[in-house]
This record gives structure tokens, C-alpha cells and sequence, in this order.
């Protein structure tokens, strides 16, 4: 067991500070001391991260080490990398391996990346709005930078905590549209429960419509789109006047029919370019 967390102190930014809400959660019983005093930072006892040229510091000349994307690690990442997963179960006890590797994956691909990038300076991923980054970075007051540290941590604690568990019940909700799937078609995919399908149905090229059902007891055909994140759907639904359909939108990107039976027919129409 180690004696106490160890991270630089001075200015802190969003890769330490969300290291530190890792290490913490974990365990919980450790101290963090916030120093770059060698006689601390060379203790073997102590867990040190973002300084101190170990394991979990990235500011080495020579350090290489990037997520998949050619993005270099900071210690986000190099904490995330080790600890994240147990970080997960923790947060949300009893899930399979499967989805806990799968939440991992994401969380790593959808933020922790972007953090790390941004750390090291990697300017493409910098946003033209208000930054994860810029929010921690705001808490830091010169003249208190304890307390500032430390709300800097406890708002990265419910930001991370809330990415984290929206991930876990994504992927859960996948995972039951998965199981449930039906192709009509190789064009035509029918789910009989609504939940996430975007990252399932862009693996199949030829897939163009999804069906699937509305809180409000209508049914929805949804356009893939061309890529992923794209607003453009490989087929437009265009604005025909037939019975049991209830909305097209504008773009065409999707429609919300009455039943099943409609909208199934109605994704058929357009595809054999049957416009009534």
C-alpha cells in the first residue's frame, strides 16, 4: 500500500487534476501531497503522477507513448490506461467484462484523449467553445492554490463520474438493441426496442434505414449517416403525403409514422423509389 498520492503542485491543468479523481476514488484513505520536493517525488512508497520522471509522468524528452490515435499521453491517459477500468467497476459495481472493456474504450476515445491532447499541446482538438480544460483551469487561484486544487478536483470527480455512468448505460442500452435486432433487408434494419443503434448500424455498409419505436407509441424511420458523426444520411426521405405518416423531417433524415407495418412499408417505398 502506498503512503500518499504525490502530483506537482503550482499550476495544475485538467490532466492532473483529473489523474488526481482516479487516484482518489481509488483510494480513497490516501493523502495528496502537492510537490515537485524530490525527496517526496523519489519515495517508492508513495504513488506519484505527472511529475517526478516515473511511470505515470509524461514530461520525459524522450517519452513516446500515445493513445492509438498518435495522440501523446499525459497522465490522464496513463493513469486512465492502468486504473480506469477498476476506476469503472468501482463507480458502477457488477458490470460484465465485456462492458466494462467497452466503457473503457469509449470513455477513452471520447475524452480522456482529448484532454491528453490538449495537455500536450496538440492544438487540433482544441474546441472554439469553453473547454474541459478551461473549466479546471479556471478554479486555479495563485494565492490559494490549495482550495483551488481542491474544487478543481471535486468538479472533475462529477464530471468524470457523469461521463462515465451515461457510457456504462449506453453501451448496456446497445447492447439490448444488439440482441434485439432484426435485418428485413441488408437495407432495412428493425428494432423493437428504441435505444442507442448509431455505432452498430455504421458497421453495415449497405444498411440504409433503421425503424424502430417512439416513446409515444408512434413508430420512426431514421437515415444511416454517411459517416460517423455526419448529420447527411446515405438516403433522404422525401415529403410524401400517404396515410399513417405523421412528420418528415425537412432534411429527410427521418420520418415518424403510426406503426411498424407503415414505416417498414414507407423505408421500402423510398428505397425502390416508389414516392406516392
Amino acid at each position: 500500500m502506498y503512503k500518499n498520492l504525490v502530483t506537482h503542485n503550482g499550476k495544475f491543468h485538467a490532466d492532473d487534476v483529473f489523474a488526481s479523481v482516479i487516484m482518489t476514488q481509488l483510494f480513497p484513505e490516501l493523502t495528496i501531497i502537492r510537490t515537485r520536493d524530490e525527496v517526496v517525488t523519489d519515495d517508492h512508497q508513495n504513488f506519484v503522477y505527472d511529475v517526478g520522471g516515473g511511470e505515470f509522468d509524461h514530461h520525459g524528452i524522450d517519452d513516446t507513448r500515445q493513445h492509438q490515435n498518435g495522440v501523446p499521453m499525459a497522465a490522464f491517459g496513463l493513469i486512465w490506461q492502468t486504473f480506469g477500468q477498476q476506476y469503472i467497476e468501482k463507480l458502477v459495481p457488477d458490470l460484465s467484462e465485456e462492458i466494462i472493456k467497452s466503457v473503457h474504450r469509449h470513455v477513452d476515445s471520447s475524452f480522456v484523449i482529448g484532454i491528453d491532447a490538449l495537455d500536450n499541446g496538440v492544438s487540433e482538438y482544441q474546441s472554439e467553445v469553453f473547454t474541459v480544460p478551461d473549466v479546471i483551469n479556471d478554479f486555479y487561484e495563485e494565492d490559494d492554490e490549495t482550495n483551488s486544487f481542491n474544487h478543481a478536483v471535486a468538479c472533475a470527480t462529477l464530471i468524470l463520474e457523469n461521463r462515465v455512468k451515461k457510457t456504462v448505460a449506453k453501451q448496456i442500452a446497445q447492447q439490448a438493441v444488439i440482441e434485439q435486432a432484426i435485418f428485413v433487408s441488408n437495407q432495412i434494419l428493425l428494432l423493437p426496442i428504441s435505444g442507442p443503434w448509431k455505432d452498430y448500424a455504421e458497421q453495415f455498409d449497405q444498411l440504409v434505414f433503421v425503424v424502430l419505436p417512439r416513446k409515444d407509441g408512434n413508430w420512426m424511420i431514421q437515415g444511416v449517416p454517411v459517416t460517423h458523426g455526419s448529420f447527411e444520411v446515405k438516403h433522404a426521405i422525401p415529403q410524401v403525403k400517404e396515410d399513417g405518416i405523421v412528420f418528415i423531417h425537412r432534411t429527410g433524415f427521418m420520418a415518424v409514422v403510426d406503426t411498424q407495418e407503415h414505416a417498414l412499408q414507407l423505408a421500402q417505398q423510398v428505397l425502390d423509389g416508389r414516392e406516392n
